[in-house]
């Protein structure tokens, strides 16, 4: 199992789909693409910014009724993929797992600050290698120097500009 963290939420230029982006936080830095339904990206954006709504989204709803029953989310995992679509378990306290899509898990986890890791066949199958960066100069980034946020964040948009799904293989 891989720790991941969101780093961008964009849109296939090809498709006009939404395109979660995920990446190891260690090792290799691999970037886990998962495309996603406008509704579910509109979802993770909010759970990204902690944007407050009057109502509850349906990820919301369900985790005050996990609460109401003195449960907490602990772990998303992102299990397999199989036929091009991508399988998650939600991990609750006392090991409790249910099974979600990636796209509900990650708007979850991101509503509570619960950890998402992805198992290594996941990522060995679907999972491109960390897209280099391009400096200001037209240089390739030196070695060691770690982006900030910022940066990184426009170096996926730049990457999901020229991107297809036939780049990564599978999509969800």
């Amino acid at each position: 199992m891989q720790e991941m963290r969101v780093v961008a939420l964009g849109r296939d230029p090809m498709a006009v789909q939404p395109v979660l982006l995920l990446q190891e936080t260690g090792g290799r830095r691999r970037v886990l693409p998962v495309w996603v339904g406008v509704p579910e990206a509109t979802a993770i954006e909010l759970a990204r910014r902690r944007v407050e709504l009057p109502r509850p989204q349906t990820h919301q709803l369900i985790l005050d009724v996990v609460r109401s029953f003195k449960r907490e989310l602990q772990l998303v995992r992102i299990t397999m993929l199989r036929d091009s679509v991508f399988h998650a378990e939600l991990v609750f306290d006392g090991d409790i797992r249910v099974s979600a899509r990636v796209s509900d898990a990650v708007a979850m986890a991101l509503h509570v600050d619960a950890r998402i890791e992805a198992e290594d066949a996941v990522l060995d199958e679907a999972a491109v290698a960390e897209v280099g960066m391009v400096g200001p100069s037209g240089e390739d980034d030196v070695e060691g120097e770690t982006p900030s946020e910022h940066e990184e964040l426009e170096r996926f948009r730049r990457f999901l500009d020229n991107a297809s799904p036939e780049d990564f293989g599978s999509s969800s």
